[in-house]
């Protein structure tokens, strides 16, 4: 009776949420999903440890957020209809550290330790010939393939192989059972639990998406990003957004930055940029017994060899992963070896921009350069609008001195004097409760030039030195042996003796362990900057 009694009190909090009923999901079937997903925790009936009519609104609440519904707290008719989608089945959100930790992309943390993986299929879907599903399956690995450094083999059934591919209905012996037609059509391991892809064959698997069919390669490509270490995106255009979308053509830029995250770029394209007239260099070759290397020297730019806060700036470029250097009204495109030919170049004849540039930001495969009350677009190198700050990031003030993205959220902050903002890319606003006081961000100064992340660090820069930032412990980052802040141009522009040293001999500001750089020759290695996935900083 005690049983009977807890379950009737646990529906009445279901039916207090929403009144419209689509066919898709019911209402109580809906709590049941919310767990499933990881939205919710798992009830206990035996112990009486039941949900909340407050824990279940949060429930909710989280589900809408991460599907992008209005967010109501209420079973509504959008949020049942949402949960009776063709999806994946591996959970949204694993644990309520992840709950707390939501990204634009998210990694589930674990990845293989080597680049060249093999496969297998267990079996076949007699859906489709043999041939077929082993092509599609191959198309949906080269999607992963084009965008990463990994590369992907078929091995034979008798061989040992990374990720296994198997069709099966029902349970299939990993203790997930599949549920029929719609609704959960796959699911996928990670890979520190094997990475091996099951597919529902209750389904109907075809080479295209039309009546009652479901698109075998798009699929595919989702399992396999799980197969890889990346977990469920909350943006909804991705490919690992968790929903089944048939209008899937490849992997979309929130993808490509998750993939490059875990295992690198796959090449890096030629730059669209035309270079000016060839600037003079002296240029000399040294040898040794062992060695032989080619190395530039290079006078700087007035200011960016003499600690002051004049120094050169970093920008990647989203669309090839070039880097520029910027100063002044010139910019610099580096090379693997040093400074490209022909360069500086005018940043009023090539970019079109003439003025002070307060900061720069790379996002989502376009970059924002942001001018006192402006905003500058561009995609692929062309300016494709000009905007009031305001009308492009809401209520994120003009002349601000620093834009980035946090590696702790994948957020966006903007700084201004003592202040900053969050500004929520997925909602297109900045966050209820903002601008909050630059002390959140213990250790740093009041005041901050510039700011970027790299190699999914954070560093601060202000007056010609930098802080790394803890985002763990949420602090600046402690080093014994060569505490923060540090000058700038000497660890991250390479400057020794008032010159620009280029070479592959340097050594990276990553290189140093919890530290930062190794300190055995100052100059820093430009060749490491122009190779990371995703580096964007703020202009001064």
């Amino acid at each position: 009776i005690l049983s009977k009694m807890r379950v009737l009190f646990f529906v009445s909090f279901i039916s207090m949420l929403g009144s419209a009923i689509p066919a898709a999901v019911s209402q109580s079937q809906a709590v049941t999903y919310l767990m499933k997903f990881g939205h919710a925790p798992e009830s206990n009936h035996m112990s009486g440890d039941l949900m909340t009519l407050s824990s279940l609104e949060d429930s909710i609440r989280s589900f809408q957020r991460f599907a992008d519904l209005p967010i109501t707290g209420e079973l509504d008719e959008s949020t049942l209809r949402k949960m009776g989608e063709k999806r994946c089945g591996n959970p949204d959100i694993a644990g309520t550290d992840n709950a707390k930790r939501k990204k634009r992309y998210a990694l589930q943390g674990s990845k293989w330790d080597h680049k060249h993986l093999t496969y297998k299929f267990i079996n076949h879907s007699p859906d489709l010939p043999a041939s077929q599903v082993e092509t599609e399956i191959r198309a949906a690995f080269q999607w992963w393939e084009d965008n990463s450094s990994l590369r992907f083999s078929k091995v034979a059934k008798s061989q040992r192989a990374d990720i296994e591919i198997l069709f099966s209905a029902g349970a299939h012996g990993d203790g997930d059972p599949f549920d029929g037609p719609g609704q959960t059509l796959a699911h996928a391991y990670f890979p520190g639990s094997g990475g091996n892809a099951h597919f529902d064959e209750a389904e109907r698997w075809s080479i295209s998406s039309g009546s009652g069919k479901v698109n075998l390669r798009i699929v595919a490509a989702h399992e396999f990003g799980h197969s890889l270490g990346l977990s469920h995106s909350d943006v909804s255009e991705a490919l690992m957004a968790p929903f089944y979308n048939p209008r899937s053509s490849g992997l979309h830029s929130d993808d490509i930055q998750a993939i490059q995250r875990l295992y690198g770029k796959s090449m890096v394209k030629p730059d669209i940029v035309t270079p000016k007239p060839t600037v003079p260099t002296t240029t000399r070759r040294t040898t040794t017994p062992r060695t032989t290397r080619r190395t530039t020297t290079k006078v700087p730019p007035v200011g960016a060899c003499n600690g002051s806060s004049n120094i050169l700036t970093f920008y990647n470029s989203a669309s090839n992963g070039s880097t520029y250097a910027f100063q002044g009204d010139m910019f610099w495109r580096l090379n693997d070896q040093n400074v490209d030919e022909g360069f500086p170049a005018s940043i009023r004849t090539v970019w079109g921009i003439s003025g002070k540039i307060d900061a720069a930001l790379t996002y989502n495969g376009n970059t924002d350069i942001f001018q006192g009350h402006k905003v500058h677009r561009f995609r692929n190198g062309i300016r494709i609008q000009t905007s009031h700050i305001s009308s492009r990031y809401g209520n994120v003030p003009s002349f601000i001195d620093a834009a980035f993205e946090w590696s702790g959220n994948g957020k966006i902050y903007f700084i201004k004097g003592e202040q900053y903002w969050r500004y929520n890319p997925s909602r297109r606003t900045v966050d209820s409760g903002y601008p909050k006081p630059l002390s959140v961000w213990r250790g740093l100064p009041k005041h901050i030039d510039s700011a970027m992340q790299w190699n999914g660090k954070t560093y601060f820069f202000e007056n010609g030195q930098y802080y790394r930032f803890d985002d763990n412990r949420i602090q600046v980052a402690s080093s014994t042996k060569y505490p923060y802040p540090r000058r700038a141009d000497e660890w991250w522009l390479g400057c020794k003796d008032n010159t620009l040293m280029t070479g592959l001999s340097q050594n990276s500001e990553n290189g140093g362990g919890s530290g930062g750089a190794s300190k055995s020759g100052v100059q820093v290695s430009l060749v490491l900057l122009s190779s990371i996935v995703m580096i964007f900083t703020a202009l001064v």
